[in-house]
């Protein structure tokens, strides 16, 4: 008798341990989770130095005046070689009324490109069939929006109506309304094919001055972050700059003379990047509101987010390897 109630007993113990250990191991596994859900969580996602999350690390490749050369190769190349997850395309792509050549040359980036429109496919004859190529939900007119991550990118046409009362005018406006109220948004970054702001070179001497009018105090307004082109066969960056609506608006307000690290800057740094293949421009001059300027050889844009989607990190590659430019922008505050 006395030894059935002690087996009695021991089973009701054991059912008690079995049940605690379940409980308490759930607990673990519920604050701790398998490496797998762990590493899949680190793919979209990063903690700060001060505890907070957001993206992980992801980076953007930008360069435009491709052409179908060596140096276009090597350029595609270079690309490759940082694993953006988009590549801007900043216009003028083939230069010959065969765009073939071209889509054989970026074939190993198509899926990641995201076009401009520039003056060449208009004067060669290939916009029909670049726009076709490119009819995804984003593509299909010369002008569209779309986000990565954190950053929307809103993609403009020179080579269409873009003035002030322009169907064009009027979507840009609320693609900077909308991602200005979209709290997932840290970054605006705008990017087209013709200059707004750039130093003279002999093919291009003069920015084009009506799409600075209309557009550099509706990007002031909504706090823009970069605008990026090309047309001119260089590289040049400006320092952060502010709208100038004095008769010569080509002399913007110039409001931090830092060349490389800015902290919640004041205004909008203009990126010319028409390193992509086609012959180079040399430039005549140095325009005081610009910071950098490259123009012996072809390259690309690197643009990283990183430290969980806070901080932009630009490097210019030239296709040899070597860093010709670079600089960093960081918003704290909630800017």
């Amino acid at each position: 008798m006395r030894f059935a109630i002690i087996t009695a007993a021991a089973a009701r113990y054991s059912t008690i341990v079995v049940v605690t250990i379940g409980v308490i191991l759930g607990a673990f596994l519920a604050m701790h989770p398998p490496a797998a859900t762990t590493a899949a969580y680190a793919q979209s996602t990063a903690t700060t130095a001060n505890g907070s999350t957001g993206p992980a690390d992801f980076n953007i490749a930008a360069v435009g005046d491709w052409g179908c050369t060596s140096d276009t190769m090597d350029t595609v190349d270079n690309i490759i070689s940082k694993s953006p997850e988009v590549v801007i395309g900043l216009g003028d792509d083939a230069y010959e009324p065969d765009v073939d050549c071209w889509f054989d040359i970026v074939e190993p980036i198509d899926d990641i490109m995201k076009n401009v429109i520039g003056n060449h496919e208009i004067d060669d004859g290939t916009l029909d069939e670049i726009l076709e190529h490119y009819n995804d939900d984003y593509q299909s007119k010369q002008y569209y929006a779309f986000s990565h991550e954190n950053v929307r990118i809103i993609v403009m046409s020179t080579e269409v109506d873009y003035n002030t009362g322009s169907a064009q005018y009027s979507f840009v406006q609320s693609e900077l309304e909308d991602a200005v109220a979209d709290p997932s948004i840290d970054w605006i970054i705008v990017a087209m094919h013709r200059q707004m702001y750039g130093s003279p070179t002999g093919p291009v001497d003069h920015p084009e001055a009506g799409l600075r009018d209309a557009y550099h105090p509706l990007f002031q307004k909504y706090g823009v972050d970069l605008v990026l082109y090309g047309h001119n066969h260089n590289y040049e960056r400006t320092y952060p700059l502010n709208f100038s609506s004095d008769d010569d608006t080509d002399e913007p307000f110039i409001t931090t003379r830092e060349a490389t690290n800015y902290l919640n800057p004041d205004g909008q740094i203009f990126i010319t990047i028409g390193t992509g293949g086609e012959d180079s421009f040399g430039f005549h001059d140095r325009k005081p509101y610009v910071v950098s300027q490259f123009d012996e050889g072809f390259g690309f844009l690197d643009i990283t987010v990183t430290d969980g989607g806070k901080r932009l990190v630009g490097i210019f590659y030239e296709n040899d390897g070597s860093i010709e430019d670079d600089f960093t922008v960081t918003k704290e505050g909630g800017v």
